[in-house]
């Protein structure tokens, strides 16, 4: 999703891009690009021959694992993307002379205390239960791939929840679906946070640290962290969809799967105040509520 919003961007900053694909079956989608580079990132010794004869000087990690698959096994191929591939693709970057990798992280990974809005300094939830426990373990092992290799320049940019054209949250997106299906819930007293990034406010990140910023991880989320009660009964009036149900807290623990439930009641937002003073970054949506409304054409063109 960001990749794809990202490569004419990078065009139209000058910048020379070669995008690494796994197939070539779908190049034709990519837009303008300089150079096409053949590899699946899971193969360190394709991975790093592509690498030595492409030679970036920077090089961006944007791979996920939920195209056409469920949550549960978009999130576990992620997980493997995430801790082998950015191993196997940080060492490949190293050995071609690469000065700084740009990496894809996840702003919900926080461990959830308290009721305060977290910066990077807060602990990542390692010992979570479950596939989550994994992703969040997978995070851990690409952040300190990238930020303890002496030989690059790492940057680690934790998104918040994407929406924008192409994701769950645009119009025939999962989300979407759910949302006028009745099949997410509000919970009573559930206080879970969503810090939301618009696809076009992440890829502007990536070029802002193409350059700028010291080596670290970055929040890049909007500047309103949004509890479920308010951002989904809005989000579904938005969309034309009925207005969401309620279950005590009991009743979700019954009906719905563990994860979802921590979303929807403890989970905690993120702050974007580092970023924005190491590069000077600003969200184009600073809040979701206008993101959404342009998303679902009801923003003044």
């Amino acid at each position: 999703m960001v990749g794809r919003t990202l490569l004419p961007l990078l065009r139209e900053r000058g910048h020379h891009v070669t995008a690494l694909v796994r197939q070539t079956r779908h190049v034709d989608r990519l837009g303008g690009v300089d150079g096409v580079a053949v590899a699946d990132v899971m193969d360190p010794h394709t991975v790093r021959q592509v690498l030595t004869r492409a030679a970036p000087d920077v090089v961006v990690h944007q791979v996920t694992g939920f195209r056409g698959v469920d949550c549960t096994a978009g999130m576990q191929h992620t997980a493997q993307l995430r801790a082998t591939g950015t191993s196997n693709l940080v060492s490949a970057a190293a050995s071609a002379g690469v000065r700084r990798v740009v990496a894809q992280s996840t702003a919900s990974a926080y461990y959830p205390y308290g009721h305060e809005v977290l910066d990077e300094e807060a602990p990542l939830w390692t010992d979570a239960p479950g596939c989550w426990g994994e992703a969040v373990r997978a995070v851990e092992a690409l952040e300190e791939t990238l930020l303890t290799c002496p030989d690059i320049e790492g940057m680690a940019l934790r998104y918040g929840s994407l929406y924008g054209p192409g994701t769950s949250f645009a119009p025939t997106g999962v989300m979407h679906r759910m949302v006028r299906g009745s099949a997410v819930p509000l919970i009573e007293d559930g206080a879970g946070l969503t810090s939301f990034t618009h696809v076009d406010d992440a890829a502007g990140a990536v070029l802002d640290v193409l350059e700028g910023g010291e080596p670290g991880a970055y929040n890049v989320v909007d500047n309103e962290p949004a509890e479920i009660g308010e951002w989904l009964p809005a989000y579904a009036h938005m969309i034309g969809g009925p207005a969401p149900v309620s279950l005590t807290l009991n009743q979700a623990r019954e009906q719905l799967d563990w994860l979802t439930v921590h979303q929807l009641t403890e989970q905690r937002g993120a702050t974007n105040f580092r970023l924005r003073e190491a590069v000077g970054w600003r969200p184009a949506w600073p809040s979701w509520r206008e993101g959404f409304a342009d998303l679902l054409g009801l923003w003044p063109s």
